[in-house]
C-alpha cells in the first residue's frame, strides 16, 4: 500500500467514527426529548421511552462495534487482539492436525514395509523348505 491508500483508509475510518458520534448525539437527544415529553405529558409512563431506548440502543451498539470493534472495551475484559489470538490458535490447531496426519501416513508406510518384509521372509522360508 502506498501513502495515498493509507490516507484514504484513514479518511474512511475517521468518517465512520464521525458517523457514530452523530448517531450517538441523535440517540441521546431523541431519548432525552421522549423522556421529557413522557414525564410532563404522559403521566409518568416511561415504557415507550424504554422500548425506543433499548431497540435503538441495540442498533447503536451494533454501529459502535462496526466502527470501533472491541478496542475500547478492555475495562470489561474484552481483548482488542482477540481476532489475532484466535487466528494463531487456529493456525496452531491446523499445523498440529497436519503433523498428526503426516505421522499416521509415516506409520502406515512403516507397517506396509514391515508387512512386505514379513512376506519376503515367509517366501524365503517356503522356498528353503522346497529344496
Amino acid at each position: 500500500m502506498n501513502n495515498e491508500d493509507f490516507y484514504r483508509q484513514a479518511q474512511r475510518k475517521v468518517k465512520a467514527k464521525k458517523g457514530f458520534y452523530y448517531h450517538l448525539i441523535a440517540y441521546v437527544g431523541v431519548i432525552s426529548m421522549l423522556y421529557t415529553i413522557m414525564f410532563f405529558e404522559g403521566g409518568g409512563e416511561f415504557l415507550p421511552v424504554v422500548i425506543v431506548g433499548l431497540s435503538w440502543g441495540i442498533g447503536l451498539a451494533s454501529h459502535y462495534f462496526n466502527v470501533f470493534g472491541t478496542e475500547h472495551l478492555e475495562f470489561m475484559g474484552a481483548n482488542p487482539d482477540w481476532e489475532e489470538d484466535e487466528l494463531e490458535k487456529e493456525l496452531e490447531r491446523l499445523q498440529h492436525k497436519r503433523k498428526l496426519k503426516e505421522q499416521i501416513l509415516e506409520e502406515k508406510e512403516l507397517l506396509e514395509d514391515l508387512d512386505r518384509l514379513e512376506l519376503k521372509e515367509m517366501e524365503s522360508r517356503t522356498m528353503d523348505r522346497d529344496f
